[in-house]
């Protein structure tokens, strides 16, 4: 279990609290639309509760330190579903997700504020050395971001408070994430036919033969880059 834990970026028990709760928030449609057509809106909202305080206890096991932020980033989750059971409104629990986008726009904006923008920070975990005129891009795609998530909060709040649940489930479950498919994969390919600023994975040579990088100018300015950081780590110290 030492050596387990050593290979392992995380620990166990943060592994499992992490597909845990991607489980629960990709499952969740379909769990309320099943259980809200069997079970009373109480039942639902202790049975949704339980689960998402099975997902909390795993995660902050063995971080004390910050149990304390973990809790004030999960409250307003939690008041929600208890809310719904106190209550027995089925509304609220359809509005869970709305907070979740709320949560994520919030952070997001927040980024392009304070910086760097949030898609900035997401690509510097892949690449430490992050070209200058990639940055004014990665700017742009994290205020359509922005724009993505509150369409998709305000989109859940209209079907959670005006709608059949069924229509709710339907776009909460399989259309968001065809929608959220349809943006990461437009984005990606876009960013690689218009910057042309390749790696060395699979994916980067078939787009590289698809976009020659010599084609166009922004491809040569990546060329340029790329044979300028070779020279200049190749040069002596």
């Amino acid at each position: 279990m030492t050596e387990l834990r050593k290979r392992l970026p995380v620990a166990p028990e943060q592994f499992a609290a992490a597909l845990l709760q991607t489980l629960f928030f990709v499952a969740y449609p379909l769990l309320i639309y099943f259980a809200h057509t069997r079970l009373a809106t109480r039942a639902v909202g202790a049975l949704v509760l339980a689960l998402y305080g099975i997902s909390f206890l795993l995660r902050s096991r063995g971080r004390a330190g910050a149990l304390w932020p973990l809790l004030k980033q999960h409250m307003p989750l939690a008041a929600l579903i208890a809310l719904a059971i106190a209550t027995n409104d089925r509304r609220l629990l359809l509005l869970l997700p709305v907070l979740v986008s709320s949560y994520l726009f919030g952070t997001f904006a927040w980024s392009l504020r304070h910086g760097p923008p949030m898609i900035e920070r997401f690509a510097r975990m892949i690449e430490d050395d992050l070209p200058p005129f990639t940055q004014p891009y990665c700017r742009r795609v994290t205020l359509l971001w922005c724009v993505f998530l509150a369409a998709n909060a305000l989109t859940v709040t209209v079907l959670a408070v005006a709608a059949p649940l069924a229509w709710w489930a339907l776009y909460t479950g399989p259309i968001f994430y065809l929608l959220l498919a349809l943006l990461l994969t437009a984005e990606l390919c876009f960013r690689k036919w218009w910057f042309r600023y390749y790696g060395e994975g699979l994916a980067d040579r078939i787009f590289a033969k698809c976009f020659p990088p010599e084609q166009t100018e922004a491809g040569r300015r990546s060329l340029a880059y790329v044979a300028a950081r070779v020279e200049g780590s190749a040069s002596p110290q």
